[in-house]
C-alpha cells in the first residue's frame, strides 16, 4: 500500500464519524467542530476471504479477497471528505447495494429516544447542569465522577465509556472562557439538540452518538492498558465492524465471525502467530473486545442482539437508516423499499432477497405472493428471470420454486426461453408426480445444453473463485436445483462433456459441504471427463 494511497485513507473515518445523515446541516450542531480523537487509524489489509464473510452476496467485492482499510488520523467531524477515495471504493462497493426497508421517520426517533444508553447521556447531562471543572487531561475529579456514575446509574468503571461518547458527539464541550484556571465541561450543542425533542434533530443527535461509539469504545478499552494496547490496533475497528455489518445485513453476523473480524483487523501487518498471542492476551486480561463492542450497539439500539448466543444479530433499522444515508453520499445507490409488499415489483422483491433477514423475508414474500396469488407472481418472477444476470436470475427461480405445483404453467410457458429452459424442465420434473400428465410438456427431462447453460449462470454467480466457500456454492445450487434432486441433476451432468458443466462438478466435488453431494459430483465429474476425452 504506498504512502500516498494511505495518505487518501485517513480522511474516510470522517465519513461516518460526522453526522452521517446531514439532518443536522444549519440546525447548529457542530458549529466549532465535533472534534473527534486525534489517533491513528488501522494499518495495513483486512483479509475477509474466510469464514462465514464470504456469504455475502450482492455487489461488496472484498468477499474475494483482501481489502485496505481505514489509515491514518480522525480530521473534525463535519469536514468534507477526501473527493478521490471513499467508503465506496475502500469497501469494493457496486454502483447500487440491495434496498432496505426504513420505517418512517417518527418511528425511528422514538427508537432512538428509547435506547438506554441516550438515557444514560441525558441522566448525565442532568447531573452536569450549568458545568462542572475539569483536572489534569481534561478529566472528573475522582469524587465527582464517583457522584456522576452514582447519578448516572453506572458503575465507576464504565463512567468513562460514556463521557468519551459525550465529547466525542459534543454532548459536552470543554470551556475554557470562564473566570477559572481549570477547564469547565458544559453542555453541548447535541445534547441541546436532543432536549428540543423534533424527530428529524433527534435522529441526527442518535447518528453523531452512533459514530462516537463506534469511534470510543475500543480506544477507551485499549487506554486501560497501554502496553498490550500497542501489540495491537483497535483504532477504526468499530467503523469496520458496522459497515460489515451493513453489507451483511441479511445473513448477519455472528459474535464469533466479530471477533474473527476484530482479531484480524488489530493484527494489522504483524505476523501471524505474534498477533494471535497478543489478542489471546489481551482476552484473557480484559475480556473479548467483539462482546464489548457489540453490547454498547445493542445499548444505543443500533444491533439486534439475537436469543440464541451463536444466532446471528445484525443491525437496527436506524443504525440502516444511519449508514444508508452515509454510502450514499459517496455515489452508491440504495433504493428504499415500500413497506406495503403489494406495491413491490419482482426486480425490488428479487434484490431485497439479498438485504433483508431470511424469516422477516420469508414473511415479506408470503405478503407480495398473497397480494397477486401464486400464478401471476411465478409469472412475474420468470418474466423478471428471462432479462436478469446471473445472480439475479438464480434467486428469482428459487423464489418460484418455493411457490411449488401452483407455479406449474408458468414454469411450462418461460420453456420458450433459453435462459429459463433448464430450471423450468428441473422443476417440472420434480413436481412431476403431482401434477396431471396433461400440465406436462412432453420432455421435461432438462438436456445437455439446459445443463450447460444453467452451469455458465452458477459459474457466473460466483463459482469462478480460486477457493470459493463451502456455504456460497451450496447456496446458489440449492437456488438452481429443488431440494432432494441434486444427486439427480449431478447424475444427468456427469453425461455432458461440456467445460462449464465440468467445473461446476469439480468445484461441487471439492466444496460441497454435504458429504453425499460432493461424493456424487466427484464420480459425476470423472464420468463428465471420460465423455469428453471421448468426444475428441
Amino acid at each position: 500500500m504506498s504512502v500516498d494511497f494511505d495518505t487518501k485513507l485517513s480522511g474516510l473515518a470522517a465519513q461516518i464519524l460526522r453526522d452521517a445523515v446531514g439532518a443536522l446541516e444549519g440546525d447548529g450542531i457542530g458549529a466549532n467542530g465535533l472534534a473527534a480523537p486525534q489517533t491513528g487509524m488501522l494499518a495495513g489489509r483486512l483479509d475477509v476471504t474466510t469464514g462465514s464473510f464470504s456469504t455475502l452476496t450482492g455487489s461488496f467485492l472484498a468477499t474475494t479477497g483482501s481489502f485496505p482499510v481505514l489509515t491514518g488520523p480522525f480530521p473534525t467531524i463535519g469536514t468534507e471528505p477526501d473527493k478521490e477515495i471513499g467508503l465506496k471504493k475502500l469497501f469494493g462497493l457496486g454502483a447500487k447495494l440491495s434496498p432496505v426497508r426504513i420505517p418512517p421517520t417518527e418511528q425511528l426517533a422514538a427508537h432512538a429516544r428509547s435506547a438506554p444508553l441516550m438515557g444514560k447521556l441525558e441522566a448525565l447531562a442532568a447531573w452536569l447542569g450549568r458545568g462542572r471543572p475539569l483536572g489534569p487531561g481534561n478529566e472528573l475529579s475522582d469524587a465527582d465522577a464517583t457522584d456522576a456514575a452514582r447519578c448516572v446509574g453506572v458503575s465507576r468503571g464504565y463512567l468513562p465509556y460514556l463521557w468519551e461518547y459525550a465529547l466525542t458527539a459534543g454532548w459536552f464541550e470543554l470551556d475554557d472562557n470562564r473566570r477559572s484556571k481549570r477547564p469547565w465541561a458544559v453542555l453541548g450543542d447535541t445534547a441541546r439538540r436532543w432536549a428540543e425533542g423534533d424527530d428529524s434533530g433527534t435522529l441526527g443527535v442518535w447518528a453523531v452518538v452512533f459514530a462516537a461509539v463506534l469511534s470510543q469504545t475500543l480506544e477507551v478499552a485499549a487506554s486501560w492498558d497501554p502496553g498490550a494496547a500497542r501489540k495491537l490496533n483497535f483504532e477504526g475497528q468499530g467503523v469496520v465492524v458496522a459497515m460489515m455489518l451493513f453489507l451483511a445485513r441479511r445473513a448477519g453476523l455472528s459474535l464469533a465471525d466479530v471477533e474473527d473480524l476484530l482479531r484480524g483487523g488489530t493484527a494489522g501487518k504483524r505476523s501471524s502467530s505474534r498477533a494471535r498471542r497478543a489478542w489471546a492476551g489481551w482476552v484473557r486480561k480484559h475480556g473479548d473486545p467483539a462482546r464489548l463492542l457489540v453490547s454498547e450497539l445493542s445499548a444505543l439500539d443500533a444491533v439486534a442482539v439475537p436469543e440464541r448466543n451463536d444466532g446471528p444479530f445484525g443491525l437496527t433499522p436506524l443504525a440502516v437508516w444511519a449508514l444508508r444515508e452515509q454510502v450514499i453520499r459517496d455515489g452508491v445507490k440504495v433504493p428504499v423499499l415500500s413497506m406495503r409488499m403489494a406495491e413491490i415489483s419482482a426486480p425490488s422483491l428479487v434484490s431485497m432477497a439479498d438485504g433483508v433477514e431470511e424469516t422477516e423475508f420469508a414473511a415479506d414474500f408470503a405478503a407480495w405472493l398473497a397480494s397477486r396469488g401464486p400464478e401471476r407472481g411465478a409469472e412475474e418472477l420468470l418474466e423478471f428471470a428471462g432479462f436478469g444476470r446471473a445472480r439475479s436470475r438464480l434467486v428469482a427461480v428459487s423464489l418460484v420454486h418455493r411457490i411449488g405445483p401452483a407455479a406449474h404453467r408458468s414454469w411450462r410457458d418461460s420453456m420458450r426461453r433459453p435462459e429459463l429452459c433448464g430450471y423450468a424442465r428441473i422443476a417440472l420434473s420434480v413436481m412431476e408426480a403431482e401434477l396431471p400428465r396433461s400440465a406436462l410438456p412432453a420432455d421435461i427431462e432438462p438436456g445437455q445444453e439446459d445443463l450447460a447453460r444453467v452451469a455458465a449462470d452458477l459459474l457466473e454467480a460466483g463459482f469462478g473463485e480460486a477457493a470459493p466457500d463451502p456455504r456460497q456454492i451450496a447456496a446458489k445450487f440449492r437456488q438452481a436445483v429443488p431440494e432432494g434432486a441434486e444427486i439427480w441433476i449431478i447424475e444427468l451432468m456427469s453425461r455432458s462433456s461440456h467445460p462449464q458443466v465440468i467445473q461446476v462438478l469439480t468445484v461441487l466435488g471439492r466444496r460441497h459441504p454435504d458429504w453425499g453431494v460432493a461424493k456424487a459430483a466427484r464420480k459425476s465429474g470423472r464420468r463428465a471427463r471420460r465423455v469428453r476425452r471421448a468426444r475428441r
